[in-house]
C-alpha cells in the first residue's frame, strides 16, 4: 500500500523565493497519481478577494509562486509499531501558472513537499506532483488538447511489498502524457485519447547492506481512450467511456521468473454535474479488467466509483467527495494484482474573510490475496490569512493503517505549523 503524507491540513505557508524571475503560488496537491490527469484547468481567484495572491505576469503567462516552511511533528514517523517519535521541517515550494490569452490555453502546476527530521536521515521524505495542459482552439466545435505530468511518491513499511528489512523508504516515478482531439456533434460531444507513460521504481537499501533490485517491477503503459457524452441537458450530462490499456514491462520475467506484461480494459458509464456555483463534478461507475501474459497469473478485475463530487451550499464553504477504483500489479508468485478502492471528504469554511477550517477524512481499502489492509484518516487545519502575500496555518493529522498482518498496524499523529509568503 502506499504511504499516504496526510496533506489536507498541511500548511499553506510560503516564501516568495526570488524577485522578478520566481513564480508559484500555493497549489492543490496532484493526490491523484498522473495518470488520473485532472479533468479541468486550476481557476484563478477573483480579483475581488483582497486575499489573493496577485500573481506575476510574464508575457501572456500569469504565474503564482509559493514557498511554505515550518514544523513537523510525527509520534510515529517509521509508521510501524515501534511509534518513533520525531521532530523536522517541512519545505514546500509550489508553482501555479495560467495563460492570458484570448483564444488557446496554457495551465500547470508544480508542488514539491519535502521533510526532514532531526536524527533520522534515513527516514527524510521527499513527494513532487508536476502537471501541465495546454489547449488549441481548432475550429468553433473542435480542440485539441495536450497533457504532461509527472508524480514522486515514497512507500514505507506499511506497504505490504516493502521489505521489513528496508532502510527508509521505496520512491516511485510515474509519467504520463496525452493528447486529446474534443468535437461537438450537436448535442454529443466525443473525445478521442492516446496516451503513453509508466510506472520506475528506485532500489530499496537494506539493513546489514545490500540493496532490493526493482528493475522488474518497471513498466511502459501506452493507452487508447474514447468518450462520449451528451451535453443536452443542462445539469447532469451522461456520458460513456472505454480505454484499452496494456502494460509492458520492461524486463520480461520478474523476480519470480513470472511474465507481468499484460492487457487491460476499462469501461465506464458516468455524469458530468454543472449547476453553476452549487453543485459541479464528473462520477462514474468503473469497471477494471486486465489479462496477464504469464498462464500461471490469473485475469483479474475490479468494480467502483471514479471522480469527484463539489457541493458549495453557500459562498464561503465548500465539501469534496472523491472515489477511486484502481489495479495495482503485484509481486507474489500467487496473484495477479492488488484491488484498491478509496475515498474521501474534505471540507473548507470560511470563519472570516480570512480565516479558513479545513478539515476531511478518507479510507482507502486494499485487497490482497492475504486479505484487506484498510488505512483511515483525518484531520483539521485553519488558514489565517493576514494578507495576499502572507499566510499562516496550523493543523493536526491522524493515520491508522488495520493491516491483515497485525505486525504491520500501527497510528501516526501530526502536529504542523507554517508560514507563507506568495505572490
Amino acid at each position: 500500500m502506499r504511504r499516504r503524507w496526510p496533506v489536507a491540513v498541511s500548511f499553506a505557508a510560503g516564501l516568495w523565493l526570488a524577485a522578478a524571475g520566481a513564480h508559484g503560488q500555493q497549489v492543490t496537491e496532484l493526490r491523484p497519481g498522473v495518470d488520473e490527469i485532472p479533468a479541468a484547468p486550476v481557476k484563478r481567484k477573483q480579483a475581488t478577494d483582497p486575499y489573493a495572491p496577485i500573481g506575476v505576469p510574464v508575457g501572456g503567462i500569469i504565474a503564482y509562486p509559493s514557498l511554505t516552511v515550518g514544523p513537523v511533528f510525527s509520534s510515529n514517523v517509521r509508521q510501524d509499531p515501534s511509534n518513533k517519535s520525531a521532530t523536522g521541517a517541512r519545505v514546500k515550494p509550489s508553482l501555479r501558472f495560467e495563460s492570458d490569452w484570448v483564444r488557446h490555453s496554457w495551465t500547470g502546476e508544480a508542488h514539491y513537499d519535502g521533510i526532514s527530521y532531526l536524527d533520522q536521515e534515513d527516514i527524510n521524505s521527499h513527494e513532487a506532483d508536476v502537471f501541465t495542459r495546454l489547449r488549441l482552439d481548432i475550429r468553433r466545435h473542435t480542440r485539441a488538447e495536450f497533457e504532461a505530468g509527472y508524480n514522486l511518491d515514497q512507500s514505507g513499511l506499511a506497504d505490504s511489498e516493502v521489505p521489513d528489512t528496508a532502510v527508509g523508504y521505496r520512491t516511485e516515478h510515474r509519467i504520463a502524457t496525452a493528447a486529446s482531439l474534443i468535437h461537438d456533434f450537436g448535442a454529443v460531444e466525443t473525445r478521442a485519447k492516446a496516451s503513453a507513460g509508466g510506472k520506475i521504481y528506485d532500489d530499496v537499501e537494506l539493513s546489514g547492506g545490500g540493496t532490493e533490485d526493482n528493475a522488474d517491477r518497471n513498466y511502459a503503459s501506452p493507452a487508447l481512450s474514447l468518450r462520449a457524452t451528451y451535453t443536452d441537458p443542462p445539469v447532469f450530462k451522461p456520458y460513456l467511456q472505454a480505454a484499452y490499456e496494456p502494460r509492458y514491462y520492461f524486463r520480461k520475467r520478474d523476480r519470480n521468473g513470472l511474465r507481468r506484461s499484460s492487457q487491460g480494459w476499462a469501461a465506464s458509464a458516468g455524469v458530468v454535474i454543472d449547476r453553476g456555483p452549487l453543485w459541479s463534478g464528473d462520477l462514474a461507475a468503473t469497471y477494471l479488467w486486465r489479462d496477464y501474459e504469464d498462464e500461471a497469473l490469473e485475469s483479474d478485475s475490479a468494480f467502483g466509483l471514479t471522480g469527484s463530487l463539489t457541493w458549495r451550499p453557500e459562498e464561503l464553504t465548500e465539501i469534496v467527495l472523491t472515489f477511486g477504483t484502481s489495479l495495482e500489479d503485484a509481486i507474489s508468485t500467487t496473484s495477479a494484482s492488488n484491488r484498491n478502492w478509496t475515498g474521501r471528504i474534505d471540507i473548507a469554511h470560511g470563519l472570516r474573510e480570512n480565516i479558513d477550517l479545513l478539515g476531511g477524512a478518507g479510507v482507502e481499502i486494499e485487497e490482497t490475496e492475504a486479505g484487506d489492509d484498510v488505512t483511515y484518516d483525518a484531520n483539521l487545519g485553519l488558514a489565517w490569512k493576514l494578507g495576499p502575500s502572507l499566510a499562516w496555518t496550523a493543523g493536526y493529522d491522524v493515520t491508522w493503517l488495520d493491516a491483515v498482518a497485525s505486525a504491520r498496524s500501527y497510528t501516526e499523529h501530526r502536529v504542523s505549523a507554517g508560514l507563507t509568503l506568495s505572490r
